[in-house]
């Protein structure tokens, strides 16, 4: 029971950065302050978020998969188009310094170097808040129709 109520409150942590930003176009400002009027889309985001984000994460397991596609920029496929091109080069089917030409400063010059080591968990994280987003704006509608299917 410990176990559920962790995983749970784990799960409503996990969403509560995108429940903010929903709910942060609520926000009125008044002379004594931010305040959130309670409205049905506020009803609607906070239902949701209590109650069926938890089991949409669950069902939707693969959406948060660290697995998913692998960001490669323009200059990585280049570099290695380009490096399949030095080795298709290569003398008599076998592999030869000869008529190969390397450029010694190829991964130290500023131009061929790559930041897809860095865009990739960005990129990571963009898709599972943007999976988050649409679980909570649409829980109760993908909820419903799971029971109903």
């Amino acid at each position: 029971m410990k176990k559920q109520i962790g995983w749970y409150l784990w799960t409503l942590l996990e969403g509560v950065v995108i429940l903010g930003i929903l709910l942060a176009g609520a926000l009125e400002h008044t002379r004594s302050g931010w305040k959130l009027p309670i409205s049905g889309f506020t009803i609607w985001v906070g239902l949701s978020w209590l109650l069926g984000y938890p089991w949409l994460r669950r069902k939707y397991r693969d959406m948060y998969s660290k697995n998913g596609e692998h960001f490669e920029s323009y200059k990585y496929r280049a570099l290695t188009l380009h490096h399949q091109d030095m080795s298709n080069s290569h003398v008599n089917r076998r592999w030869t310094t000869n008529g190969v030409s390397a450029n010694p400063w190829e991964y130290t010059a500023g131009e061929t170097q790559s930041t897809d080591e860095i865009l990739n968990p960005i990129l990571v994280f963009a898709e599972h808040l943007w999976a988050t987003f649409l679980l909570i704006l649409f829980g109760p509608v993908l909820v419903a129709w799971s029971l109903l299917v």
